[in-house]
C-alpha cells in the first residue's frame, strides 16, 4: 500500500516537473558571458532585462534586414552553413519542426517554425507563443518567419542562440514572468 502511494506521488511530481523543466542544456562548457553582457557589465543571471549580445558577434551581411518572403528552407540553409545537423519533421502541412544537433547540447534542440504572411504577423505570433510558454521560452524572428525554441534556462537559451548564430539570423526574444524581452546586439528589424 505504501509503495503504491509513493509511486503515485512520484508519477504526479514527475508530470509537474516535466511541464516547467528545461528541455535542453548546453553541456560543452560554453559560458554565456562569452556571448552576452548586461548593461552593468555582469553576465546574464536569471533576468533578461538589460542583456545584450556582445558587439562583433555577427557579420554585417547577416544583420542586413530581410525584405523578401522567407520559407523554412532559408533557415535550414542558414543552419547548414553553421555546420549544424538539421532534420525536418512535418506533423501537419502547417507545422514545421527543425531538429538541430551539433551545437553542444545534451539533446537535439527542436525549433518550431511558423511561415506567416509578413513580419508583423511573425512578431505577434512569436510574442504570443513566448507569453503562452512562459519563462524559459525563447525564439527568433526574421521577416515573415517566427521560430520558437525549446525551453531551456536563460543562459542555455542565450548560449544556444549565439553558438548557432540564430541571434545573428533573427531578432532574439525571451520570455520573462509576465512579458517578452528582446535582446539587442544581433539582428534587428524596425
Amino acid at each position: 500500500m505504501v509503495r503504491r502511494v509513493i509511486g503515485a506521488g512520484l508519477v504526479g511530481a514527475a508530470s509537474l516537473v516535466g511541464c516547467s523543466s528545461p528541455m535542453f542544456h548546453v553541456n560543452d562548457r560554453s559560458d554565456v558571458s562569452t556571448y552576452v553582457t548586461r548593461r552593468d557589465g555582469a553576465a546574464s543571471q536569471s533576468n533578461p532585462d538589460g542583456l545584450r549580445f556582445k558587439s562583433g558577434m555577427c557579420d554585417a551581411s547577416e544583420l542586413h534586414p530581410e525584405g523578401k518572403q522567407l520559407t523554412e528552407a532559408h533557415l535550414i540553409e542558414f543552419l547548414n552553413k553553421q555546420q549544424l545537423d538539421v532534420r525536418v519533421e512535418r506533423p501537419r502541412s502547417d507545422l514545421i519542426y527543425l531538429i538541430v544537433s551539433g551545437a553542444g547540447t545534451d539533446v537535439p534542440v527542436r525549433l518550431r517554425v511558423a511561415v506567416l504572411k509578413n513580419a508583423d504577423e511573425a512578431g505577434a505570433e512569436l510574442h504570443a507563443a513566448l507569453l503562452q510558454h512562459g519563462p524559459g521560452a525563447w525564439g527568433v524572428r526574421r521577416s515573415n518567419l517566427a521560430v520558437l525554441g525549446a525551453i531551456g534556462s536563460l543562459d542555455d537559451d542565450l548560449t544556444f542562440a549565439a553558438k548557432t548564430r540564430l541571434s545573428c539570423w533573427g531578432m532574439f526574444m525571451t520570455a520573462g514572468r509576465d512579458d517578452a524581452y528582446s535582446v539587442p546586439g544581433g539582428y534587428r528589424e524596425l
